[in-house]
């Protein structure tokens, strides 16, 4: 069964989406720490861009999982949530293609390819929304 839970964002005031912030954002202790993750969330939104437009499945689930688990740690539920969202699909994905174990390395047809950036991109959009709630703060 594949996992569409995903909510309409709260816009911006001044328009467009609202930034998102850590739930940690107001404790002292973990402030750097919460920074430090938001300067290497860049990186890994280039990462899985890359993987996204290389059809390179394997990758592209890899880095979902990591960020998957590593957002929610730092208090960025909304994008652990989007990151679970790509990961889930491209097992749905596997699954519903008869794939052999290891044969998953790139996506083989235009749904396929459709259905994966749809939710790819939003989890982008969310890592977006996450680096401007970072220089809002800054």
């Amino acid at each position: 069964m594949r996992e569409d839970d995903s909510q309409p964002a709260p816009s911006h005031p001044e328009g467009g989406l609202a930034p998102i912030r850590s739930r940690f954002a107001d404790d002292p202790e973990m402030r750097e720490l919460v920074l430090w993750f938001l300067g290497d969330l860049e990186r890994r939104v280039g990462a899985i861009r890359t993987a996204l437009d290389a059809h390179d499945a394997t990758r592209l689930r890899m880095l979902a999982h990591q960020l998957s688990g590593s957002a929610k740690g730092y208090g960025f539920e909304e994008i652990g949530d989007a990151a679970r969202r790509v990961e889930s699909e491209i097992r749905y994905i596997v699954l519903h293609r008869g794939a052999q174990p290891g044969s998953d390395d790139g996506l083989e047809n235009e749904a396929q390819v459709s259905a994966l950036a749809e939710k790819t991109e939003d989890l982008i959009l969310v890592c977006r929304r996450a680096i401007e709630g970072k220089r809002d703060a800054a």
